[in-house]
């Protein structure tokens, strides 16, 4: 094969496609998602959302992303894991965004570090401080992580609507999951100094808690045009050192697709279909 025809066989590095010639990581195509998506970190959280939904089909899976569609009381939905950390929802956010997506909600477990929220209990995070490590690559890290105002007060009224026990909060969003939430790396092993009081010094700086997307989604997607907000379950309570589900992660599936429903509801009054 000649250099020529190398080149015209070759896709652009800054733009690559999928062999479907969808967005690359996703494998998505325009019209395959509605502008409402809701992003689990794990893959088998979308069977877990999806359960809420009627016309359920599985649109596309690779890697750490894998999305279903659907709908819910009559709105049209996907969702989209995002797999563990920042630089995944990167990724997951600005191929969405590509393919029309204008609003999106992030499904997700947390660590409560305060006498506020136990085990089972829900956290909508207003902002967050910024620890992740991918939104640093956007913009300086004087810049806000925060949710749509929007997306925040659906979320409350979806909890309101549902009877759960929820919360606002502002989370730490951080790029580990060991060391860098002042967990122990083992008897005797690595363990710096700093590590000792992650928690300590958030807990005086008032915030509730602490995990690994939701800042990265905030600015990226904000970054992006898009109105962006979380609902997360409580998993572990670090005060009490204690672990375990309490029925959370399904009410946060819940949560989201009620809020998407109250959106989408405020949209079309609005004359906001193509926001």
């Amino acid at each position: 094969m000649s250099e020529n025809e190398k080149g015209a066989n070759a896709m652009s590095a800054n733009a690559p496609k999928a062999g479907n010639e969808g967005v690359y990581h996703l494998q998505l195509k325009p019209g395959d998602v509605p502008g409402y998506v809701i992003l689990p970190g794990a893959p088998e959280r979308t069977a877990l959302i999806a359960r809420h939904w009627e016309d359920v089909c599985q649109v596309a899976s690779c890697r750490e992303f894998r999305t279903v569609s659907g709908a819910y009381k009559g709105t049209r939905l996907a969702a989209t894991s995002t797999g563990i950390g920042g630089p995944s929802s990167e990724i997951c956010i600005h191929e969405l965004n590509v393919l029309g997506v204008h609003t999106c909600i992030r499904v997700g477990t947390t660590g409560s570090i305060t006498p506020r929220f136990d085990l089972g209990d829900l956290i909508i995070p207003v902002a967050c401080v910024r620890r992740d490590g991918t939104s640093v690559s956007y913009v300086g890290p004087e810049f806000p992580a925060f949710a749509d105002t929007r997306v925040v007060m659906a979320l409350i009224q979806a909890c309101e609507n549902l009877g759960f026990r929820y919360g606002l909060g502002l989370a730490c969003t951080v790029g580990s999951f060991y060391a860098g939430q002042g967990r122990p790396l083992g008897e005797g092993g690595y363990w710096p100094s700093f590590a000792e009081n992650i928690i300590p010094d958030l807990q005086q700086a008032r915030v509730t808690n602490i995990e690994m997307e939701t800042a990265a989604q905030y600015v990226v997607g904000y970054l992006h045009g898009m109105r962006m907000g979380a609902v997360l379950s409580v998993i572990a309570n670090r005060p009490l050192d204690r672990w375990g589900d309490q029925g959370g992660e399904e009410k946060a599936c819940l949560t989201a697709c009620e809020a998407m429903k109250i959106l989408e509801k405020q949209d079309m009054a609005r004359g906001w279909n193509d926001i």
